[in-house]
């Protein structure tokens, strides 16, 4: 968050070293700050494998700048900071192993097999298997909006707009909670047994993640008039992600797990993906 903060900073020092040297009433160029609750969710392109699961509350922050392409059409940037993420349940039987230290362990590096050091046994150095039921999704990343808005003239005061394009987001921070259910396996009767529910918190499957997003970006809002080119300004935006946050198959986690073992195969590795959709709720002032 510092790190947003300090580049925010940075650019807003430039712009109003810009605007400095304009007249009060030249509005070629407007900008301005914004804060952005956003109730936010992850959407799986494979609602048989992974669904999402309700509402996370978010929230966001930025600078916002605006060039005039005419009266009524304006082309909308800036750079921000949003605090997002989602819940997912995993309906799969998909699962992975945790070392000793409670870190993930890369499916390539895991002895599925039943010798001395596998997963079917004991004497694996502390590695555990756990079936996921549920994960928890808190993400950062630096925005930059990038739009078309187009507006009435002045109402009474109002001014009432319309905005479409896109944003492009670097991801800084991707932390995860997972509910689990270990597993152990019987050796005496061939077959994997429940253990107890685990909740591993502040987890990061860097392996496995895609560190930025491109989306679409629409809404409609209104601006009103305080004084001379000072205006607040109210809006109301969906954004749907493009891409998937994951890598579509997974270096940790694996698929059908008591199914491949019992059969004494290595399960295959899951396919999974997680796109970041949102409706913001922009509040701001523009100057």
């Amino acid at each position: 968050m510092k790190k947003i903060f300090s580049i925010a900073t940075a650019v807003l020092l430039i712009v109003n070293t810009v605007v400095a040297g304009e007249g009060d009433d030249d509005k070629k160029f407007r900008f301005g700050l914004k804060v952005t609750p956003t109730p936010a969710w992850l959407r799986s392109t494979d609602a048989k494998v992974v669904d999402k699961n309700g509402l996370k509350f978010g929230f966001g922050f930025g600078l916002q700048t605006e060039f005039r392409i005419t009266n009524t059409a304006h082309f909308v940037t800036g750079i921000g900071g949003d605090f997002l993420g989602g819940k997912q349940i995993y309906k799969n039987g998909q699962g992975y192993v945790l070392t000793k230290d409670n870190a993930y362990s890369d499916s390539k590096n895991t002895d599925f097999g039943k010798g001395a050091n596998g997963l079917y046994n004991s004497n694996n150095n502390g590695d555990k298997f756990y079936e996921i039921k549920t994960r928890s999704i808190k993400t950062t990343y630096i925005t930059i909006p990038v739009l078309l808005k187009l507006m009435t003239k002045d109402i009474s005061g109002f001014k009432y707009y319309g905005v479409f394009g896109g944003d492009i987001a670097i991801q800084t921070k991707f932390r995860c909670t997972d509910e689990l259910t270990e597993l152990t396996y019987n050796t005496a009767i061939n077959t994997w047994e429940t253990g107890g529910s685990v909740t591993v918190t502040d987890m990061r499957p860097t392996g496995d993640l895609i560190p930025f997003n491109v989306g679409l970006n629409v809404g409609l809002g209104f601006e009103y008039n305080l004084s001379g080119s000072t205006s607040l300004f109210v809006g109301f935006n969906y954004c749907r992600g493009f891409i998937n946050q994951y890598q579509p198959t997974s270096e940790i986690m694996v698929d059908q797990i008591k199914t491949n073992m019992n059969m004494g195969t290595v399960p295959t590795k899951s396919k999974q993906s997680a796109m970041a959709d949102a409706v913001q709720i922009n509040i701001g002032m523009l100057f």
